[in-house]
């Protein structure tokens, strides 16, 4: 497995990190969507477990990763929503600690999303006020041989809408996964995944990774985990691997326990489509500070209200474009 010296979690989620049954939170290291099953989102340790072991000497002097993330999604056009009209955008801001070694890994993420709703729709049960999302997630490895290891995979979210305690949002992961390395090109990960969700009963879900480097300056990763589909393709553009570009497609989520409506007790559910292009870059020769920047315009959304298992009405936005901007450090 190749050692890249600047990006020992160069997608921090987005290779073959356990993590990654989400979201927001889904989680590449330096991409954007977060929710607990970015897991959201979540998606993080590339280094850990999707890249090049780090040396003993680097794994020690770099086990942390520290950044602050804000991201803007332009408002547009609701459909889908009954008789209702108007428009929503969102905007994010949240930082990220992530403390990573050879066999294990732990993440804690805190995001505040700010919901911009006009028109009809802001005056009834599909309106949302802003929403916290704490979310602390890990994973453990358990090597078998140079080839093969299994993984123990496990996650804790408080997602809720501002206006209530964000114990009232608690959910849950739990799960495991065998993962094989039949040649230092590819990388292949099973699993299954228990998942807590709000007004709905738990689902497993299955965990697919694989991962392929052709050569020292690409990466194509392709992600089945239920919460979080799609393609990731990295290209390394320097020999040192300080400046990366990136290209998502994936179906992503978001979910949250919202202050009850006319119907009671309710969640939003949110899943997205976006088409993300980025560029992270290192900004001096030890590896320890990076800024990245990203563009995406996202194909498609819809935002799902539940309440005791059942659909309570939904909106789509329409196509938009958004943008992000991350800064941070290893250590």
């Amino acid at each position: 497995m190749r050692f890249n010296k600047h990006f020992p979690c160069h997608n921090l989620g987005i290779t073959s990190n356990p993590l990654a049954f989400a979201v927001n939170r889904g989680f590449d290291f330096l991409t954007p969507l977060h929710g607990m099953f970015k897991i959201k989102q979540i998606a993080l340790l590339s280094a850990v477990l999707g890249a090049s072991p780090l040396s003993a000497v680097e794994a020690s002097s770099k086990d942390w990763v520290v950044l602050a993330d804000w991201q803007s999604r332009a408002s547009d056009a609701i459909s889908h929503a009954g008789n209702e009209s108007g428009s929503y955008g969102r905007t994010r801001v949240g930082f990220e600690a992530i403390w990573k070694r050879a066999d294990a890994a732990v993440d804690l993420e805190w995001y505040r999303y700010h919901q911009k709703f006009a028109g009809l729709a802001a005056n009834s049960d599909r309106r949302y006020g802003d929403t916290d999302d704490l979310i602390l997630t890990g994973f453990k490895q358990w090597d078998h041989g140079d080839r093969y290891a299994v993984q123990l995979i496990y996650a804790v979210e408080c997602a809720t809408e501002s206006s209530l305690a964000l114990t009232e949002g608690l959910r849950w992961g739990l799960g495991g996964a065998v993962r094989w390395r039949p040649d230092p090109e590819l990388d292949i990960a099973l699993g299954l995944v228990l998942q807590d969700r709000f007004e709905m009963a738990a689902l497993p879900v299955p965990y697919v990774k694989a991962i392929w480097r052709p050569d020292a300056s690409a990466e194509f990763e392709l992600r089945a985990t239920g919460l979080q589909n799609g393609l990731f393709i990295r290209w390394f553009l320097t020999a040192d691997r300080a400046t990366m570009l990136d290209f998502t497609m994936a179906y992503e989520t978001l979910t949250f326990r919202l202050a009850e409506g006319s119907y009671g007790a309710r969640a939003v559910a949110i899943g997205e489509v976006p088409l993300r292009v980025g560029l992270t870059q290192f900004l001096e020769s030890s590896g320890t500070w990076f800024v990245r920047g990203s563009a995406e315009w996202v194909a498609f959304a819809r935002h799902s209200f539940r309440h005791d298992g059942e659909s309570m009405g939904a909106f789509q936005p329409g196509a938009s474009w958004g943008l992000s901007f991350r800064v941070g450090a290893r250590f």
